[in-house]
Formats: C-alpha cells, structure tokens, sequence
C-alpha cells in the first residue's frame, strides 16, 4: 500500500508540469521534492495511466527483462522505474541486488509474509498409547518443571519482601 494515494501524485505531478516548483511544493506538503520530480517524470511519460497496479513484476521473467531493459539502453533506475510505470524505484533497485547477489533464481517469487512456524519432530502421544517407561519419563520431566516453576515463584516473592522492607 502507498503511502500517497494516486489522486494525490496525480495533482502534485499536474502542478509540478504546470509551472510550480518542486521546492516549493515540498515546503507545503511535506513530500521531499525528489519524490515530487520522480512523480512528475512519471505522469509526464504516462499521462493520466501513471501510478495503476500493474503485475509488470509478476515473475522472474519480467524482472529480468526490466533490468536488461535498464542495461541494454545504459539507464539509472531512476529513469528505467518511471517507463516501467513503478511507483518508486525502490523495487528494481532490490530486484537488481537479488540479482547480483542470486541470479535469475533469486528473481523468483519467494513466500511473503511470516514463516510458519516449525512442528514438534516428536509425535504426541496419547497416554494410553505411551510405555510404563514413557510414561515415568513424562512424569519426572513434568515434576521437575512444577518444581523449578515453584522456585521462581518463591524467588519472585522473597524480591517483593526484600523491596518491601526497603520501604
């Protein structure tokens, strides 16, 4: 999600294209005045279609092809993001790190969001299903877990007296 809505970059480029300073526009917005200029390049070369999602960066295929687009004609990213319609160049300058660091593999679509999280290795088992030695096993693992939560406790408390008789 952007942080400026379209309609907003849509206005802000028309003024910037009618004669108003980017300086001056970023005083009054709060919007550093290259993102202006960038906004501007970009409503300048695709008119009121600038700033639409567009899947151009659906696959690896089409990340590569923009980064050789980038080489083959000699641009920056600066210039290459604006023809390709991106809202920053931001995302071809992380495609081509990946690039560099991974190849086209790394171009590749990776899971977003958080990782699941890893499962147990060890099965629970249900109790009737366990061994009398599992079983004792369980159950000693279990005291020993009550005790050790009974020390804390006790801990806990003796520092509550210890700060209470400081008082």
């Amino acid at each position: 999600m952007s942080k400026h809505s379209r309609e907003l970059k849509l206005i802000i480029a028309q003024e910037c294209l009618g004669g108003k300073s980017s300086r001056i526009l970023s005083n009054e917005l709060s919007i550093s005045s290259r993102q202006i200029r960038y906004w501007t390049q970009v409503f300048s070369i695709h008119g009121k279609n600038a700033f639409l999602l567009n899947s151009y960066a659906s696959s690896a295929k089409t990340k590569l092809q923009a980064l050789k687009l980038m080489w083959t004609n000699g641009w920056s990213l600066t210039h290459t993001s604006p023809v390709l319609n991106q809202s920053s160049p931001g995302s071809l300058s992380v495609w081509l790190k990946t690039y560099n660091e991974s190849g086209f593999r790394g171009l590749e679509r990776s899971s977003i969001g958080r990782p699941p999280m890893k499962q147990s290795k060890t099965p629970v088992k249900l109790d009737n299903e366990m061994t009398m030695e599992e079983l004792k096993e369980e159950l000693a693992y279990l005291r020993a877990e009550n005790a050790v939560l009974k020390k804390l406790e006790e801990l806990e408390q003796a520092k509550r007296r210890q700060t209470k008789k400081r008082r």
